[in-house]
Protein backbone atom coordinates (compact mmCIF):
# COMPACT_ATOMS: atom_id res chain seq x y z
CA UNK A 1 0.00 0.00 0.00
CA UNK A 2 1.49 3.14 -1.11
CA UNK A 3 1.69 6.28 1.50
CA UNK A 4 0.16 9.87 0.87
CA UNK A 5 2.55 12.13 0.65
CA UNK A 6 1.70 15.44 2.71
CA UNK A 7 2.30 18.90 1.00
CA UNK A 8 4.86 20.95 2.68
CA UNK A 9 4.05 24.51 2.60
CA UNK A 10 6.26 26.26 0.59
CA UNK A 11 9.06 27.98 2.88
CA UNK A 12 8.25 31.32 1.51
CA UNK A 13 4.60 31.15 2.19
CA UNK A 14 4.99 30.97 5.76
CA UNK A 15 5.34 34.15 6.66
CA UNK A 16 2.50 35.63 5.10
CA UNK A 17 0.28 33.24 7.06
CA UNK A 18 1.58 33.71 10.40
CA UNK A 19 0.92 37.42 9.72
CA UNK A 20 -2.60 37.31 8.37
CA UNK A 21 -2.79 35.07 10.96
CA UNK A 22 -2.08 37.50 13.89
CA UNK A 23 -3.80 40.18 12.20
CA UNK A 24 -6.84 38.38 12.55
CA UNK A 25 -6.54 37.27 16.12
CA UNK A 26 -5.96 41.37 17.06
CA UNK A 27 -9.38 42.38 14.77
CA UNK A 28 -11.13 39.98 17.19
CA UNK A 29 -10.11 41.17 20.01
CA UNK A 30 -10.56 44.74 19.14
CA UNK A 31 -14.18 43.99 17.98
CA UNK A 32 -14.54 42.12 20.98
CA UNK A 33 -13.53 44.74 22.91
CA UNK A 34 -15.72 47.15 21.35
CA UNK A 35 -18.57 45.35 22.04
CA UNK A 36 -18.01 45.22 25.46
CA UNK A 37 -17.26 48.70 26.25
CA UNK A 38 -20.59 49.55 23.63
CA UNK A 39 -22.25 47.35 26.42
CA UNK A 40 -20.82 49.02 29.23
CA UNK A 41 -21.97 52.34 27.90
CA UNK A 42 -25.52 51.03 27.07
CA UNK A 43 -25.45 49.98 30.84
CA UNK A 44 -24.20 52.74 32.15
CA UNK A 45 -26.21 55.19 30.20
CA UNK A 46 -29.50 53.28 30.91
CA UNK A 47 -28.53 53.22 34.76
CA UNK A 48 -27.72 57.29 34.72
CA UNK A 49 -31.39 57.54 33.34
CA UNK A 50 -32.52 55.37 35.71
CA UNK A 51 -31.28 57.59 38.49
CA UNK A 52 -32.61 60.47 37.44
CA UNK A 53 -35.77 61.18 39.62
CA UNK A 54 -38.15 64.28 40.57
CA UNK A 55 -40.53 64.43 43.62
CA UNK A 56 -43.31 67.25 43.33
CA UNK A 57 -45.69 68.52 45.52
CA UNK A 58 -49.25 68.02 44.32
CA UNK A 59 -50.93 70.56 46.08
CA UNK A 60 -48.59 73.49 44.24
CA UNK A 61 -49.37 72.24 40.75
CA UNK A 62 -53.07 74.35 41.77
CA UNK A 63 -51.63 77.94 41.86
CA UNK A 64 -53.78 81.04 43.32
CA UNK A 65 -54.40 83.41 40.48
CA UNK A 66 -51.34 86.78 40.44
CA UNK A 67 -49.28 84.22 42.51
CA UNK A 68 -45.45 84.44 41.71
CA UNK A 69 -45.02 80.92 39.61
CA UNK A 70 -41.02 81.23 40.83
CA UNK A 71 -42.16 81.25 44.20
CA UNK A 72 -44.38 78.19 43.91
CA UNK A 73 -42.40 75.65 41.97
CA UNK A 74 -43.86 72.28 42.88
CA UNK A 75 -40.50 70.38 42.75
CA UNK A 76 -39.64 69.33 46.45
CA UNK A 77 -36.53 66.84 45.44
CA UNK A 78 -34.77 65.88 42.47
CA UNK A 79 -31.52 64.13 41.25
CA UNK A 80 -29.76 65.63 38.24
CA UNK A 81 -29.78 69.11 36.56
CA UNK A 82 -33.11 70.74 36.45
CA UNK A 83 -34.33 72.85 33.40
CA UNK A 84 -38.48 73.24 32.09
CA UNK A 85 -40.13 73.60 29.08
CA UNK A 86 -43.48 75.78 28.69
CA UNK A 87 -44.86 79.21 30.15
CA UNK A 88 -47.74 79.50 32.98
CA UNK A 89 -49.33 82.79 33.33
CA UNK A 90 -50.74 83.50 36.75
CA UNK A 91 -52.50 86.53 35.66
CA UNK A 92 -55.11 84.36 33.40
CA UNK A 93 -56.67 81.46 34.82
CA UNK A 94 -56.48 78.22 32.92
CA UNK A 95 -54.51 74.96 32.32
CA UNK A 96 -50.95 75.36 31.40
CA UNK A 97 -48.43 72.47 29.99
CA UNK A 98 -45.34 72.17 31.73
CA UNK A 99 -42.44 70.00 31.33
CA UNK A 100 -39.35 69.74 33.27
CA UNK A 101 -36.23 67.82 31.95
CA UNK A 102 -33.49 66.56 34.55
CA UNK A 103 -29.97 65.83 33.05
CA UNK A 104 -26.86 64.29 33.82
CA UNK A 105 -23.47 63.16 32.44
CA UNK A 106 -22.44 59.52 33.29
CA UNK A 107 -18.84 57.87 33.78
CA UNK A 108 -18.23 58.02 30.29
CA UNK A 109 -19.36 61.14 29.27
CA UNK A 110 -22.50 60.16 27.74
CA UNK A 111 -25.71 62.80 28.67
CA UNK A 112 -28.38 61.36 30.28
CA UNK A 113 -31.88 62.98 30.82
CA UNK A 114 -35.79 62.52 31.47
CA UNK A 115 -38.76 64.40 30.76
CA UNK A 116 -41.70 64.77 33.43
CA UNK A 117 -44.59 66.21 31.92
CA UNK A 118 -47.13 68.02 34.24
CA UNK A 119 -50.24 70.28 33.98
CA UNK A 120 -50.51 73.55 35.88
CA UNK A 121 -53.76 74.58 37.52
CA UNK A 122 -54.49 78.66 37.77
CA UNK A 123 -57.42 79.10 39.70
CA UNK A 124 -58.83 82.71 40.98
CA UNK A 125 -60.61 81.62 44.14
CA UNK A 126 -60.41 84.24 45.96
CA UNK A 127 -63.38 87.23 46.82
CA UNK A 128 -63.21 90.57 46.74
CA UNK A 129 -62.17 92.40 49.77
CA UNK A 130 -65.15 94.91 52.00
CA UNK A 131 -63.98 96.65 54.36
CA UNK A 132 -65.26 99.15 56.74
CA UNK A 133 -64.49 101.77 59.04
CA UNK A 134 -67.03 100.54 61.36
CA UNK A 135 -69.49 97.49 62.27
CA UNK A 136 -71.90 99.74 63.67
CA UNK A 137 -73.22 103.37 63.28
CA UNK A 138 -75.05 105.22 66.02
CA UNK A 139 -77.32 108.29 65.02
CA UNK A 140 -80.00 110.42 66.17
CA UNK A 141 -82.90 110.83 64.43
CA UNK A 142 -82.60 113.54 61.70
CA UNK A 143 -78.99 113.38 61.34
CA UNK A 144 -77.29 113.32 58.35
CA UNK A 145 -75.08 110.77 56.87
CA UNK A 146 -73.65 109.45 53.70
CA UNK A 147 -73.51 105.45 53.87
CA UNK A 148 -70.43 105.38 51.63
CA UNK A 149 -68.50 107.63 54.15
CA UNK A 150 -68.12 104.12 56.18
CA UNK A 151 -66.80 102.03 53.27
CA UNK A 152 -62.92 101.77 53.59
CA UNK A 153 -62.31 99.91 50.05
CA UNK A 154 -63.38 97.40 48.10
CA UNK A 155 -60.68 95.80 46.50
CA UNK A 156 -59.19 92.42 44.80
CA UNK A 157 -56.42 91.45 46.09
CA UNK A 158 -55.07 91.48 42.28
CA UNK A 159 -57.45 93.14 40.49
CA UNK A 160 -57.17 96.11 42.72
CA UNK A 161 -59.97 98.72 43.76
CA UNK A 162 -63.14 98.37 42.47
CA UNK A 163 -65.71 101.20 41.00
CA UNK A 164 -69.23 101.32 42.28
CA UNK A 165 -72.22 100.48 40.32
CA UNK A 166 -75.82 100.91 39.95
CA UNK A 167 -75.61 96.93 38.87
CA UNK A 168 -73.35 94.49 39.79
CA UNK A 169 -71.04 93.75 37.27
CA UNK A 170 -67.40 92.42 36.79
CA UNK A 171 -64.74 94.42 38.86
CA UNK A 172 -67.59 96.81 40.51
CA UNK A 173 -69.37 97.29 43.63
CA UNK A 174 -73.09 98.23 44.65
CA UNK A 175 -74.31 99.54 47.94
CA UNK A 176 -78.46 99.13 49.00
CA UNK A 177 -79.60 99.83 52.39
CA UNK A 178 -83.04 101.67 52.70
CA UNK A 179 -81.91 103.93 55.85
CA UNK A 180 -83.91 106.38 56.44
CA UNK A 181 -82.39 108.52 59.12
CA UNK A 182 -85.82 110.24 59.85
CA UNK A 183 -87.48 107.47 61.22
CA UNK A 184 -85.66 105.34 64.53
CA UNK A 185 -85.27 101.62 63.74
CA UNK A 186 -82.20 100.03 63.22
CA UNK A 187 -81.27 99.45 59.34
CA UNK A 188 -78.43 97.53 57.07
CA UNK A 189 -76.22 99.00 54.47
CA UNK A 190 -74.90 96.20 52.33
CA UNK A 191 -72.03 96.12 49.61
CA UNK A 192 -71.76 93.37 47.26
CA UNK A 193 -69.02 92.68 44.84
CA UNK A 194 -67.44 90.89 41.64
CA UNK A 195 -63.82 90.46 41.09
CA UNK A 196 -63.56 90.10 36.69
CA UNK A 197 -63.57 86.33 37.31
CA UNK A 198 -67.17 86.04 38.75
CA UNK A 199 -66.18 85.64 42.35
CA UNK A 200 -68.35 87.47 44.64
CA UNK A 201 -68.56 88.62 48.26
CA UNK A 202 -71.17 90.49 50.89
CA UNK A 203 -70.64 92.39 53.66
CA UNK A 204 -73.22 94.60 55.68
CA UNK A 205 -72.86 97.00 58.69
CA UNK A 206 -75.73 98.13 61.11
CA UNK A 207 -77.09 101.47 61.67
CA UNK A 208 -78.81 102.21 64.43
CA UNK A 209 -80.99 105.48 64.25
CA UNK A 210 -82.16 106.72 68.00
CA UNK A 211 -85.16 108.61 68.36
CA UNK A 212 -84.51 112.35 69.51
CA UNK A 213 -84.84 113.46 72.38
CA UNK A 214 -87.72 115.90 73.52
CA UNK A 215 -85.98 119.49 73.65
CA UNK A 216 -85.36 120.16 77.45
CA UNK A 217 -88.03 122.82 78.33
CA UNK A 218 -86.85 126.10 78.68
CA UNK A 219 -87.22 127.34 82.22
CA UNK A 220 -90.51 129.15 83.06
CA UNK A 221 -89.83 132.27 83.93
CA UNK A 222 -90.82 133.79 87.56
CA UNK A 223 -94.01 135.19 87.71
CA UNK A 224 -95.17 139.33 88.78
CA UNK A 225 -94.41 139.38 92.50
CA UNK A 226 -91.85 136.39 92.12
CA UNK A 227 -90.34 137.73 95.45
CA UNK A 228 -93.55 136.14 96.71
CA UNK A 229 -92.52 132.42 95.36
CA UNK A 230 -88.92 131.70 95.43
CA UNK A 231 -89.07 128.50 94.50
CA UNK A 232 -90.45 126.61 91.19
CA UNK A 233 -91.60 122.53 92.07
CA UNK A 234 -91.42 119.64 88.97
CA UNK A 235 -92.06 116.15 89.38
CA UNK A 236 -91.07 113.26 87.32
CA UNK A 237 -93.39 111.17 87.31
CA UNK A 238 -91.86 108.36 85.53
CA UNK A 239 -89.15 108.51 87.97
CA UNK A 240 -90.85 109.48 91.19
CA UNK A 241 -88.63 112.66 91.80
CA UNK A 242 -88.93 116.07 92.68
CA UNK A 243 -86.66 118.98 91.88
CA UNK A 244 -87.29 122.34 93.41
CA UNK A 245 -85.79 125.02 91.51
CA UNK A 246 -84.51 129.21 92.27
CA UNK A 247 -84.60 131.97 90.03
CA UNK A 248 -81.40 132.49 88.20
CA UNK A 249 -80.16 136.22 87.65
CA UNK A 250 -82.65 136.77 84.47
CA UNK A 251 -85.64 135.78 86.72
CA UNK A 252 -86.04 132.11 85.29
CA UNK A 253 -86.00 129.08 87.75
CA UNK A 254 -83.02 127.21 85.96
CA UNK A 255 -81.20 126.53 88.93
CA UNK A 256 -81.96 123.13 90.53
CA UNK A 257 -81.66 123.49 94.52
CA UNK A 258 -82.76 120.71 96.51
CA UNK A 259 -84.47 117.23 95.29
CA UNK A 260 -86.82 114.53 96.91
CA UNK A 261 -87.28 111.03 96.45
CA UNK A 262 -91.31 110.55 95.67
CA UNK A 263 -94.24 108.41 95.32
CA UNK A 264 -96.86 109.09 92.39
CA UNK A 265 -99.53 106.95 91.24
CA UNK A 266 -101.79 106.08 88.32
CA UNK A 267 -104.30 108.78 89.06
CA UNK A 268 -101.37 111.46 89.13
CA UNK A 269 -101.81 113.85 86.43
CA UNK A 270 -99.54 115.97 84.01
CA UNK A 271 -99.18 119.89 83.87
CA UNK A 272 -98.57 122.62 85.98
CA UNK A 273 -100.67 124.15 88.57
CA UNK A 274 -100.52 126.08 91.08
CA UNK A 275 -100.95 125.59 95.09
CA UNK A 276 -103.60 126.64 96.92
CA UNK A 277 -103.68 125.18 100.62
CA UNK A 278 -102.19 124.13 103.51
CA UNK A 279 -102.98 121.41 106.80
CA UNK A 280 -100.89 119.84 109.37
CA UNK A 281 -102.58 116.62 109.07
CA UNK A 282 -104.94 115.64 106.30
CA UNK A 283 -107.99 112.90 106.15
CA UNK A 284 -107.00 110.93 103.04
CA UNK A 285 -108.63 108.10 101.59
CA UNK A 286 -107.96 104.46 103.43
CA UNK A 287 -109.02 106.02 105.55
CA UNK A 288 -105.58 107.17 106.99
CA UNK A 289 -103.95 110.59 107.45
CA UNK A 290 -101.26 112.40 106.16
CA UNK A 291 -98.85 114.93 107.88
CA UNK A 292 -97.60 118.33 106.33
CA UNK A 293 -100.06 118.55 103.22
CA UNK A 294 -99.64 121.22 100.50
CA UNK A 295 -102.87 121.36 97.67
CA UNK A 296 -101.99 120.79 93.77
CA UNK A 297 -104.56 120.26 92.25
CA UNK A 298 -107.57 118.65 92.68
CA UNK A 299 -107.52 116.13 95.13
CA UNK A 300 -103.58 115.89 94.17
CA UNK A 301 -101.51 116.83 97.71
CA UNK A 302 -98.07 116.70 98.88
CA UNK A 303 -97.79 114.74 101.94
CA UNK A 304 -96.34 112.35 104.29
CA UNK A 305 -96.54 108.67 103.77
CA UNK A 306 -99.52 107.49 105.48
CA UNK A 307 -100.35 106.69 108.95
CA UNK A 308 -103.02 104.61 110.61
CA UNK A 309 -104.15 107.11 112.75
CA UNK A 310 -102.74 110.95 113.64
CA UNK A 311 -100.58 109.35 115.72
CA UNK A 312 -96.63 109.99 114.63
CA UNK A 313 -95.90 106.62 115.87
CA UNK A 314 -98.35 104.63 113.73
CA UNK A 315 -96.92 105.12 110.43
CA UNK A 316 -97.79 102.74 107.84
CA UNK A 317 -94.25 101.37 107.37
CA UNK A 318 -94.54 99.05 104.78
CA UNK A 319 -95.91 102.00 102.38
CA UNK A 320 -93.06 104.16 103.51
CA UNK A 321 -90.53 101.22 102.14
CA UNK A 322 -92.45 102.02 98.89
CA UNK A 323 -90.91 105.66 98.45
CA UNK A 324 -89.17 105.72 95.15
CA UNK A 325 -92.00 103.74 93.21
CA UNK A 326 -95.31 104.58 91.85
CA UNK A 327 -97.56 103.39 94.83
CA UNK A 328 -99.91 106.24 95.98
CA UNK A 329 -103.26 106.58 94.39
CA UNK A 330 -102.56 109.86 92.96
CA UNK A 331 -100.54 112.02 95.58
CA UNK A 332 -97.13 112.91 95.81
CA UNK A 333 -95.73 111.07 98.80
CA UNK A 334 -92.83 111.93 100.68
CA UNK A 335 -90.79 111.26 104.05
CA UNK A 336 -91.73 113.88 106.59
CA UNK A 337 -88.72 115.91 106.63
CA UNK A 338 -89.39 116.59 102.37
CA UNK A 339 -92.93 116.88 103.08
CA UNK A 340 -92.61 119.15 105.92
CA UNK A 341 -89.87 121.27 103.50
CA UNK A 342 -92.49 122.33 101.12
CA UNK A 343 -94.86 122.86 103.76
CA UNK A 344 -92.41 125.32 105.57
CA UNK A 345 -90.90 127.08 102.38
CA UNK A 346 -92.96 126.91 99.85
CA UNK A 347 -95.96 129.70 99.68
CA UNK A 348 -99.42 128.64 98.65
CA UNK A 349 -99.02 129.59 94.73
CA UNK A 350 -95.75 128.09 94.22
CA UNK A 351 -95.94 126.36 90.98
CA UNK A 352 -95.71 123.09 90.47
CA UNK A 353 -95.21 121.33 87.27
CA UNK A 354 -95.67 117.45 86.46
CA UNK A 355 -93.82 115.43 83.90
CA UNK A 356 -92.84 112.45 82.36
CA UNK A 357 -89.08 111.71 81.43
CA UNK A 358 -88.10 107.74 81.55
CA UNK A 359 -84.19 108.78 80.93
CA UNK A 360 -83.19 111.39 83.61
CA UNK A 361 -84.83 112.12 86.82
CA UNK A 362 -83.63 115.73 86.90
CA UNK A 363 -80.53 117.57 87.40
CA UNK A 364 -79.74 116.71 90.79
CA UNK A 365 -80.54 112.93 90.12
CA UNK A 366 -82.75 110.67 92.58
CA UNK A 367 -82.39 110.70 96.20
CA UNK A 368 -82.19 107.24 97.96
CA UNK A 369 -84.63 106.58 101.13
CA UNK A 370 -84.35 104.88 104.20
CA UNK A 371 -85.72 101.18 104.75
CA UNK A 372 -87.33 100.59 107.66
CA UNK A 373 -86.53 97.16 109.29
CA UNK A 374 -90.23 95.58 110.03
CA UNK A 375 -89.14 93.86 112.76
CA UNK A 376 -88.17 97.11 114.36
CA UNK A 377 -89.62 98.53 117.37
CA UNK A 378 -89.55 101.69 116.03
CA UNK A 379 -91.02 100.95 112.70
CA UNK A 380 -93.81 103.02 113.71
CA UNK A 381 -91.98 106.33 113.00
CA UNK A 382 -91.09 108.04 109.81
CA UNK A 383 -86.76 107.95 110.28
CA UNK A 384 -86.70 111.80 108.94
CA UNK A 385 -89.42 113.00 111.41
CA UNK A 386 -87.63 116.19 113.59
CA UNK A 387 -89.90 115.47 116.78
CA UNK A 388 -87.71 114.96 119.49
CA UNK A 389 -90.16 112.36 120.70
CA UNK A 390 -88.99 110.04 117.12
CA UNK A 391 -87.22 107.22 119.08
CA UNK A 392 -85.05 106.88 115.98
CA UNK A 393 -82.77 109.32 117.51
Amino acid sequence: MKTKKRKRIKPHLILPLLILTVAAVIVSVVIYQRYQLGQAMAASLEKEIAALDLQVDEKLLEVEYGANINRLMPVVKCTGKLSYYGNVNTMEPGTYDITYRLSSVDEYGQRAWKDFPFKFVIKDTKAPEISFESEEIELTEGDEFDILSNLNSVKDPIEGSFSKSEELKNSTYTVTSDLDTSVPGEYTVTVKARDNHGNESESSYVVYVAEKPAPEPAAPAAPAGSSDYPYYIRINRAMNTVTVYVQDDEGYYSEPYIAFVCSTGAATPLGTYRTFNKSYWRLLYGPCYGQYVTDIVGDILFHSVPYYTQDKGDLEYEEYNKLGTAASMGCIRLCVRDAMWIFNNCPIGTTVELYDDWDSPGPLGKPGSIYIDPSSENRGWDPTDPDPANPWY
